[in-house]
């Protein structure tokens, strides 16, 4: 037996919540194709064919080849106006061993007496319609299936669920809708979807890898999905879905609401009753959309970008060439009296560089903790940070980023969002998560962003260098 997925179709009411494909738009804080590949797994089936549309680099990204599911999993691709029931005519006989096709929004909803033993009624056929359109078919009668995909939609089948299944199907209109599946999912039935890698404590449905301080308050039910922070002395209030790749900053209420993968809310907002994707925020009763500008307040966060990546490096490299040039003969001056005075040194500490080597970062560390008008000055325009615009020509700092780790005997994981820098944004901003600082850099880091970087921090150091002048602040590693 083999299952068909299709993917594509436009669909008005999800073109707000985002790029993402409908498919991929989270149910109780999972995709919705997630739980389609999991009803395939149920019913025993180990085949399946996607049908890819817009945005297929997601699809494909999120599925792979289906191995965690236990699948294998086939791609391909037809235009937005052809129906997916032509693709099945191309082979019929293909499904001559029994047929599961899913094609529109709908949700696999479990009844509470649901068992995988009962769900097996399931493959004696059904057929369900929406918008006059087959949604969901799947039986293992040959003369149905050859019904089916010669375009005959249900035939003779009944279109309802039998309900000894334990089954039944949602289809998902529009906004409103969505957010309210949601919240009853949430509310009511989260643990009859539990899979692997996830745990269900007291209503609380939380992913693998969720990284939360012990100030964070938790009020149950609610469903955080996987790879997210959650900032110190926030709140998470019940009927909070949580998609994963967030990151929600320090002193947050969320409560009633819905956030979307990879989305960054910022520090003391309060969410309620809301839909939250990148920089959008919907009110789910009536679809108003407001776009937020500010990306401190909420805000998309990014793939890979090698070619960003790499206008990064030309400007940061060019600057610091730029810098150091002008820094030379005052940076030779100024050090000199420094020593000669005995007010400081640089000492040199052990932290990981660019893709995750070890190299040795100088720090100016000062010998006495009472400001003087010679170090000040030394601090004012950033001479303290000259040694490390060396290591931004030699290829092992970027200009802007995240502050270097130091070495503490393990190795540096995903280096792949690790951006050690000269400057940062803790030397732009004095109260700052350095930790949410480096996730929140990792996936918006940008051209703009360095220059925004950049032109914060030598004006905060030089306008606020009597803050910056004592010794026990030599040191910048995590």
């Amino acid at each position: 037996m083999r299952a068909v997925l299709y993917t594509g179709g436009k669909k008005t009411w999800a073109e707000m919540l985002g790029e993402r494909p409908w498919a991929l738009l989270p149910v109780g804080s999972r995709p919705l194709l997630s739980y389609w590949l999991e009803l395939c797994v149920d019913l025993g089936i180990t085949d399946v064919q996607i049908i890819l549309g817009k945005d297929a680099e997601y699809i494909e990204m999120f599925c792979g080849n289906g191995e965690k599911w236990g699948l294998n999993i086939n791609y391909s691709f037809i235009r937005p106006d052809d129906d997916p029931r032509a693709y099945l005519l191309r082979d019929p006989d293909r499904w001559s061993d029994g047929l599961l096709y899913a094609g529109e929004a709908i949700f696999p909803r479990r009844l509470a007496g649901f068992t995988q033993e009962k769900l097996q009624e399931l493959l004696k056929g059904c057929c369900i319609r929406c918008n006059e359109r087959s949604a969901f078919f799947v039986s293992r009668s040959q003369a149905r299936i050859d019904s089916f995909i010669q375009q005959k939609d249900c035939g003779t089948m009944a279109a309802d669920v039998p309900e000894s299944a334990g089954l039944d199907f949602t289809f998902i209109r529009d906004i409103s809708h969505y957010y309210q599946l949601n919240m009853d999912i949430v509310r009511n039935e989260m643990g009859r979807y539990l899979s692997s890698g996830y745990s269900s404590v007291d209503g609380a449905s939380i992913g693998y890898n969720v990284i939360t301080p012990p100030s964070v308050t938790f009020t149950p039910p609610l469903a955080i999905g996987n790879d997210c922070r959650i900032g110190a002395i926030s709140s998470i209030g019940s009927g909070t879905v949580i998609s994963d790749h967030v990151l929600i900053d320090r002193q947050c209420e969320i409560s009633d609401s819905i956030i979307l993968s990879d989305t960054y809310v910022g520090r003391n907002l309060e969410i309620k009753g809301k839909i939250v994707s990148g920089n959008r925020i919907i009110d789910p009763e009536d679809g108003t959309c407001l776009e937020i500008e500010d990306p401190w307040l909420v805000a998309q966060t990014r793939p890979q970008n090698y070619m960003r990546d790499f206008l990064r490096a030309v400007f940061g490299w060019e600057f610091a060439l730029l810098l150091a040039v002008m820094q030379f003969i005052p940076f030779i001056f100024l050090y000199s009296l420094i020593r000669l005075s005995g007010l400081g040194r640089f000492v040199n500490r052990a932290c990981w560089g660019i893709g995750g080597n070890k190299i040795s970062v100088s720090y100016f560390v000062a010998s006495n903790p009472v400001p003087s008008f010679l170090l000040m000055i030394f601090y004012g325009i950033s001479l303290d940070r000259f040694p490390q615009l060396l290591s931004v020509l030699k290829g092992k700092l970027w200009l802007c980023g995240q502050v270097p780790k130091a070495v503490n005997g393990s190795e540096i994981k995903d280096s792949y969002r690790y951006f050690p820098a000269v400057f940062s944004y803790s030397d732009a901003f004095i109260e700052i998560d350095k930790q949410m600082d480096a996730l929140y850099y990792a996936h918006t880091r940008s051209l703009a962003a360095d220059l925004c970087i950049l032109r914060h921090a030598l004006l905060h150091r030089l306008i606020e260098v009597e803050t910056l002048c004592p010794s026990a602040t030599g040191q910048r590693s995590l």
